[in-house]
């Protein structure tokens, strides 16, 4: 009966998360990258300046305050990337996927590049993000 209860509790540890899914991950240097997977990661604050960020996966990733500024996020995939008081000031966001996205208080404009899709209530309107 112990060696079954040892068993099971094994088996519990191996399945159960050791980390809660709503904390964001730490992405690795090299996916910060054109084509890069960095889904659900913290780059909150990053200086991503002129970033090569074509076709990355940005969903769900926390980009509260990056500065995105010249970014390349053509065909990105943002959806529900919190992107709150990001500096997308001249981002080629061309076909970027921005469903459910939190786009409250960024600077987004002189735009290279108009999304695809925005959130509800957002528009991309001589080359800047409004909110409706």
């Amino acid at each position: 009966m112990k060696k079954a209860l040892a068993i099971a509790g094994i088996l519990a540890l191996s399945i159960t998360p050791t980390a809660s899914f709503a904390d964001h991950l730490e992405p690795k240097e090299s996916e910060i990258r054109a084509r890069g997977n960095l889904f659900h990661t913290n780059l909150r604050g990053r200086k991503l300046t002129n970033a090569d960020l074509f076709r990355a996966n940005l969903r769900l990733a926390d980009l509260r305050g990056a500065n995105l500024r010249r970014a390349d996020l053509r065909r990105a995939d943002l959806r529900r990337a919190d992107l709150s008081g990001a500096n997308l000031v001249v981002a080629d966001l061309s076909l970027a996927d921005l469903r459910g996205a939190n786009l409250s208080g960024i600077s987004a404009t002189n735009l290279r590049g108009c999304p695809s899709f925005l959130p509800s209530g957002w528009v991309c309107k001589n080359k800047s993000l409004i909110q409706k």
